[in-house]
């Protein structure tokens, strides 16, 4: 372990000597268990990290014409697909392509639930949030049984038992609970040895100018290093070789909020497998119905009128659609979104 002389150098020249100034009032204990923390800190890397993240928010916003990476280009047709608008044929060819995907055990689903739900009111990881069904099911309890159900579905139509494994990617913070949580509830009938949790990494939480924050005197303020840590958890748990001796694939990984998700898809799985796809992403536009005088003959075009929308796609979409005059139903897509924010 470094010496405090070490550590107070590589402070000072990274601009983080304030983490020390409550040094004096530590006992020997927190002392030794604090420059354990703090030898363990790539301080080098967190100032890039802070830098990078400074001059990305600081830089002019790009036109749609200028500063674009000069390799991006649209996504051609053929590579994309859509429930709504293919064909049954088509879309009976996926969903049988990702059974048989799934039935032969090629296929897993990981779960992002490295954050609490502090959103939500709570102080417990987001997956045993109960969101009020009459059932009282929690998330997790609503996911591991969806899986139960694809892999029946997989099974009757191949006639062979099949598992989809169910990886789950927590924090410092959501480990231990989620952990508990399962075991209590004998984990909603999945095998525990196909429900693999393991953690992401953590990184020290910093102020807007790069300073490092302090949980308390003796002790760094550390979060989870968001979803892009999916990558190098991986390789830190040796969950790609785990992968590779279960024969898996293709993974299917969903936010732990996604109330809707499809687990493993079996159309969507299909799809991608289809078309060879690296990689896919699934999205869904916004169908919006308006209500009409019920005594109209015909059905013009009325003042939007909804509830608030908050989601990824744009927090406080109502604030753009209310009293915007617009013929239903009306899907709401990127397109459309652009030419109601010019409006």
């Amino acid at each position: 372990m470094p010496s405090l002389q070490q550590i107070r150098a590589a402070l000072d020249g990274s601009g983080q000597a304030h983490v020390l100034r409550f040094w004096s009032e530590l006992s020997e204990e927190e002392k030794e268990a604090f420059l354990q923390e703090l030898g363990q800190l790539d301080l080098q890397r967190l100032e890039e990290h802070c830098q990078a993240a400074a001059e990305a928010a600081g830089a002019a916003p790009a036109s749609s014409s200028q500063n674009l990476d000069p390799n991006l280009e649209p996504v051609p047709p053929e590579s994309m697909g859509s429930v709504r608008r293919s064909d049954p044929e088509s879309l009976a060819g996926w969903e049988h392509e990702g059974f048989l995907q799934i039935s032969r055990n090629r296929v897993a689903v990981l779960l992002l639930a490295g954050g609490q739900g502090t959103r939500l009111g709570v102080q417990y990881p987001k997956g045993m949030y109960d969101v009020g069904l009459p059932s009282g099911k929690t998330l997790y309890q609503i996911q591991a049984e969806r899986i139960l159900k694809i892999q029946k579905l997989a099974e009757s139509r191949h006639g062979s038992k099949c598992t989809v494994p169910w990886y789950i990617m927590t924090s410092e913070f959501t480990l231990k609970p989620t952990q508990t949580f399962f075991q209590e509830n004998s984990h909603f009938g999945l095998e525990p040895s196909d429900v693999i949790m393991f953690e992401q990494r953590m990184i020290p939480a910093v102020s807007f100018d790069g300073k490092v924050i302090l949980e308390r005197k003796g002790k760094i303020a550390m979060a989870p290093d968001g979803n892009g840590g999916l990558y190098q958890a991986l390789v830190d748990n040796d969950l790609l070789e785990d992968m590779k001796r279960r024969g898996v694939e293709y993974v299917h990984v969903y936010c732990v909020d996604n109330i809707l998700v499809k687990m493993a898809d079996p159309v969507f799985v299909g799809f991608c497998v289809k078309k060879g796809a690296d990689c896919g992403a699934k999205v869904i536009g916004w169908i919006i119905y308006f209500h009409h005088s019920s005594s109209a003959e015909t059905h013009p075009p009325v003042k939007c009128e909804i509830s608030p929308l908050v989601s990824y796609f744009g927090e406080g979409l109502e604030l753009i659609l209310k009293g915007k005059t617009l013929k239903t139903p009306f899907i709401l897509d990127e397109e459309a979104a652009k030419e109601l924010q010019a409006r």
